[in-house]
Order: C-alpha cells, then structure tokens, then sequence
C-alpha cells in the first residue's frame, strides 16, 4: 500500500472539482446534492458558492456535520467535516469565477450569494484499478485460492 500524503489528495480532489456534498436536514434525513468546489485552500478547507436561500444553509445552520464525496474513474474519497456559512464579501471577489457567475447575477454583491467553508476532520480513499481490470482479477481469483489486490486504501491527515 502505498500513503497518499495530503497534498497529493487536494491534487486529485481538484482534478475532480465536483462532490457530492452531503448533509443532515431537520427531519435527520441524509441528504446529498451535487457541487462544485470552488477552492480547496492551503488549510485545507474547501470553499463552495451557494444560494443563501438553499435548504443546505438550514442543513449547515442546524448541524453543521457535512461529508463531501468524490469520484472519478479509479478514485473514491469521503471527507467527513464541519461546515459554516460565510458571508464575507473580499472572500466572495477573491473566489469569484465563471462558476459562481452563472448563478449569481448580482456578481459577488449579490444579497444570495454565500460561502460555504468546510474544516476536513478526516479524509479517507480508495484507489481501484478501473471496472475492467477488476474484472479480470476478480475473474482470477475465482479460478485459485488468491484474495485480488483491488486497490490501496487509507487515511488522509488534512
């Protein structure tokens, strides 16, 4: 197995840009949406724009527990952390891109534009060797007494 050190990790995360950005709702409900991170900054702590009037906000205001998962084709990372709604304008315009821009007319002044920030507590993934080779090695093993080597996994300090 091989260690993936936290600088590798923000480095897939960010050729992945999108995760599912999960949350507990009022009623205790697991709830995930798609979105776009917009930074993952030199602690570590990733930035999304959001509408202020999304039930996310709610979600955050309440518990604040999120977890964002990524994947790619040979890639799957959970990172479970706490998240707090941002309201800073100089953030919004240094984070301002096409993303946020296509949502929010008003620019980073716009009243429904937010932040949220999230503080990783753990990061976890798996590397797989893609849908194809794991057939094979599955097939393999099933043919001998041999446990297939699917991948590495671990634990990411961020």
């Amino acid at each position: 197995m091989t260690d993936m050190t936290a600088n590798d990790l923000v480095k897939k995360l960010n050729s992945i840009g999108t995760c599912m950005f999960t949350t507990v709702d009022q009623n205790h409900r697991i709830v995930s949406r798609p979105m776009g991170v917009t930074e993952i900054d030199d602690q570590h702590k990733f930035w999304f724009f959001t509408p202020l009037n999304s039930d996310k906000i709610e979600d955050i205001i309440g518990e604040g527990e999120v977890n964002l998962g990524f994947v790619d084709s040979h890639t799957w990372v959970s990172i479970a952390g706490s998240a707090q709604v941002i309201d800073d304008l100089e953030r919004k315009k240094e984070l301002w891109d096409l993303g946020p821009k296509a949502y929010f007319e008003g620019g980073p002044e716009d009243p429904n534009a937010v932040l949220i920030e999230v503080t990783p507590e753990t990061a976890q993934y798996w590397e797989g060797p893609g849908k194809a080779a794991a057939l094979v090695k599955m097939a393999k093993a099933s043919l001998s007494s041999e446990t297939p080597n699917m991948g590495d996994q671990g634990r990411v300090e961020l």
